[in-house]
């Protein structure tokens, strides 16, 4: 929805409409329509009119117009713009970009940065859980079969062929299939606690091995390299704003993620050290080095925020064929091995079932 939303205030920001009273026609609108951004929209007014949008937040409501605490030509610390208060409520890095635009007094375009950025996340989010529906269909019919022999086969055989008797192979089948539901529950359990702490670890963590698994390690490199084309992007649009480089660098460093700001903290010593913006930019491990002649070629240009947006765009379609080539096909296969595995261990362990001998013969 929010993507609806920049592309509707990119739109009306472009035909020179203002801000304020385009948000004010919209928070009116989705109230009455229980749209689910009205709550955003409201802070957001909030803060545009000099007020402490948290205070609003878990404040009881009550009846009658809400009074601003902060007088409307008070001097306050920041311009407040609509990337500003949003950077609150939405990733900081669609915050950033918006910011960026409308401190260079062209809404429109940190919108329309925004907008691509957001597509760009929301596509790869769509493939990939397209792509998860192949192996998840695999995992799904070996649960299946697995309950189908321990509810069904493999009583049957027990029937015939005390469980005694049964060779190794068959006995651990026989397990497996038994406890199954344990397994699956303990499977998930940890694949959840896996992601859960990898969207902790991915945007905070900053140890010394941090390097090396950007440059060598799945997930951590796809990580590294998304967020390297959201950095050139929100660096373009700061570029574009007015803002020099070192500024640009500064701007994005005041909100990013502690792995982003560890990041420009390392461009900008580079940049102390006297090395030019596109060598400093390539000595970035968010920069794949395939994308390094790109930066120093693109960096002659006299339209460099133009050139760092065309590389942004190369490194997510970059990022999106390697993450369907790992998730689409890689996983894929890997599943679909298990399950003729597991087909061959369950022929296999019935076969020895009907050959072996039972006591007492």
């Amino acid at each position: 929805m929010r993507l609806e939303w920049y592309t509707v205030l990119a739109k009306l920001s472009r035909e020179g409409l203002p801000l304020y009273d385009t948000l004010k026609i919209m928070n009116a609108e989705f109230k009455r329509l229980g749209h689910p951004l009205s709550p955003l929209v409201s802070l957001v007014l909030l803060g545009l009119r000099g007020e402490d949008s948290s205070i609003h937040l878990n404040a009881p409501r009550r009846q009658g117009p809400i009074r601003s605490r902060t007088p409307l030509g008070a001097p306050l610390g920041r311009r407040r713009t609509l990337g500003s208060e949003l950077r609150a409520h939405v990733p900081i890095s669609e915050a950033l970009l918006i910011e960026a635009g409308d401190m260079s007094g062209r809404l429109h375009l940190g919108l329309e940065s925004a907008v691509q950025l957001l597509s760009q996340r929301l596509s790869l989010y769509d493939r990939v859980l397209k792509a998860l529906w192949r192996p998840m269909g695999y995992g799904l019919l070996m649960l299946v079969l697995m309950v189908f022999l321990s509810l069904k086969i493999l009583p049957e055989f027990e029937k015939t062929r005390p469980k005694l008797s049964w060779p190794k192979e068959a006995l651990e089948l026989a397990w497996v299939c038994d406890h199954v539901f344990l397994g699956a529950l303990t499977l998930s359990a940890m694949v959840v606690l896996a992601v859960l702490g990898l969207m902790w670890f991915l945007p905070n963590a900053t140890p010394r091995s941090r390097a090396w698994l950007d440059q060598w390690v799945w997930p951590f490199q796809l990580y590294a390299s998304f967020q390297g084309a959201c950095f050139l992007l929100a660096l373009s649009a700061f570029i574009q704003a007015g803002s020099g480089f070192t500024q640009a660098v500064q701007s994005i460093r005041q909100s990013a993620s502690p792995y982003m700001a560890d990041q420009c903290k390392r461009l900008l010593h580079s940049l102390k050290m006297g090395k030019t913006p596109q060598v400093a930019l390539c000595e970035l491990r968010i920069l794949h080095r395939k994308h390094h002649w790109l930066i120093l070629v693109y960096g002659l240009s006299l339209d460099t925020p133009k050139a760092y947006e065309r590389i942004a765009k190369e490194i997510f379609q970059a990022v999106d064929r390697w993450l369907m080539g790992v998730v689409g096909h890689l996983l894929g296969h890997v599943m679909l091995f298990m399950v003729g595995a597991m087909v061959c261990w369950v022929y296999w362990a019935m076969f020895e079932i009907v050959e072996a001998t039972p006591l007492g013969f």
